[in-house]
């Protein structure tokens, strides 16, 4: 049980002054029977001396009429439910009850200030996973091999039957393998090596590639993808209204979108093929978009070219792509990727 505290201080016969924890409050009449007016109300107190029996009633309450309204508005509010279910739909943030039923709009400001936290933290996830795509099309080199592989040259591998004994076959392989590891997988075979490794890749707008070796010499010419391919517009999250608002990327937006996405592709083109067979002397890149020309037919326009030989591929710390920004990659190694104002990609020369 809680504890009262009161002090009463006589003016007048039949006034008095009381403090208590509750505030200060006049008391008029006499003993017994009298009227109190304090920040609480006004009440009146009406005791039977010697008895210890006493009345207490507030004299400044509503009419009964009024009072009834009150209680019967009192008893149609919704009340706030012990759990409530937070959705977006359509953009915006919805809250629901257990039954799946809205929350009343009465409710709403305390639902929202008491929910703040999750709703924004909701929101916050929403944005990050439809923005996902920029990061996606800006990192696919981070899965580039950190090793070099080596393929197999079995033109001319000896077979044991041609060997009239066991020793001999051995000897005859040993060598064999000692110039195959010198001289490397043939061509065709380290074309289609390279093909496969890049096939098996997943691209998420489409990419094409064809290729030559010529000596050590891996020529890449690809057709990327055009920027009408890359997003349109990224997603941010109006906390004040709770709802996700899509906001259009200004064309220099895209145009740096769209070099992000061209620079990942060619570092991890360039990764993959250097990470098929160590007898890949340098990788010569050569890529093209689509796009019209003044006489309003599409044309193959070079827009990035770069070789990188495998002693400055040796410098790259593969295992660590995660940290490699691959347009300042690129770039230093002697890449042409030239823009103009607008971050629109210039016209280049093929590699030859």
């Amino acid at each position: 049980m809680g504890f009262r505290f009161s002090k009463r201080i006589s003016i007048m016969p039949g006034v008095r002054l009381n403090f208590g924890l509750g505030g200060a409050s006049l008391s008029l009449g006499r003993r017994g029977s009298s009227v109190t007016v304090g920040k609480r109300g006004v009440f009146g107190n009406v005791g039977v001396p010697g008895t210890g029996l006493s009345y207490r009633t507030r004299l400044d309450r509503p009419t009964s009429r009024s009072s009834e309204q009150g209680m019967a508005q009192e008893a149609l509010a919704p009340n706030l439910p012990d759990v409530v279910i937070i959705k977006l739909i359509d953009d915006a943030i919805a809250f629901f009850d257990p039954n799946e039923e809205p929350i009343a709009p009465a409710l709403l400001p305390t639902v929202r200030r008491l929910a703040k936290e999750r709703t924004d933290a909701l929101l916050a996830t929403n944005v990050e996973i439809r923005n996902q795509v920029f990061e996606t099309l800006a990192t696919l080199h981070r899965d580039i091999p950190p090793s070099t592989g080596s393929i197999a040259n079995e033109q001319g591998k000896p077979q044991e039957q041609q060997f009239p004994d066991r020793q001999s076959y051995m000897e005859a392989l040993m060598t064999w393998r000692a110039e195959a590891a010198n001289a490397g997988p043939g061509v065709e075979a380290l074309e289609q090596a390279v093909l496969q490794a890049l096939s098996a890749l997943e691209w998420p707008r489409e990419t094409n590639i064809a290729l030559e070796l010529r000596g050590d010499r891996l020529m890449l010419d690809v057709d990327l993808p055009e920027i009408e391919d890359m997003p349109v517009s990224r997603w941010t999250a109006n906390l004040s209204q709770l709802r996700l608002v899509e906001k259009p990327l200004s064309q220099k937006d895209r145009a740096a979108t769209y070099l992000a996405h061209v620079s990942s592709v060619l570092l991890r083109l360039i990764g993959y093929s250097m990470a098929v067979d160590r007898h890949i002397g340098s990788v010569a890149l050569s890529a093209y978009t689509q796009r019209s020309s003044s006489t309003g037919r599409p044309s193959n326009d070079y827009v990035a070219v770069v070789e990188v030989s495998r002693a400055q591929w040796g410098e790259v710390n593969c295992s660590a792509m995660s940290a490699i920004d691959p347009e300042n990659l690129l770039r230093r190694f002697g890449a042409k990727m030239d823009t103009n104002s607008t971050g629109v990609l210039k016209i280049q020369q093929p590699l030859h």
